[in-house]
């Protein structure tokens, strides 16, 4: 059975906590790359809601949900960059994702601080 695609960012997110270099810059690397699938932002928030993911795991699924989301909400990129669409469903489901996680009781300090 193949891995979903939640479990494959999974997997490079932990990754990017290696100690070794060549591990997280692979990773680091898979997860700009699989910023071109359209569930990319709602796995991440997916992850970043996972109460059996490690903290720091979480953390970091936010941490490039917001860099993703910072580049490309607005729909184009002031950089030069090719900005990649983020579709109305995919934005309020972002929206009801983050609002559940910065005030959520049951939710990590750490991650409820990162969700904000």
């Amino acid at each position: 059975m193949a891995a979903s695609f939640e479990d494959t960012l999974l997997h490079f997110l932990s990754d990017t906590h290696s100690a070794q270099e060549a591990p997280r810059k692979a990773a680091e690397a898979n997860l700009k790359a699989a910023q071109s699938n359209p569930s990319f932002p709602g796995s991440l928030a997916a992850i970043a809601s996972h109460g059996s993911v490690s903290s720091d795991v979480r953390q970091s699924a936010l941490l490039v949900l917001r860099t993703f989301v910072d580049n490309n909400w607005a729909g184009y990129s002031d950089g030069g960059e090719d900005c990649i669409p983020i579709e109305e469903n995919v934005r309020e489901g972002l929206r009801g994702s983050m609002l559940e996680l910065a005030t959520g009781a049951d939710v990590d300090r750490k991650v409820r601080n990162a969700a904000r």
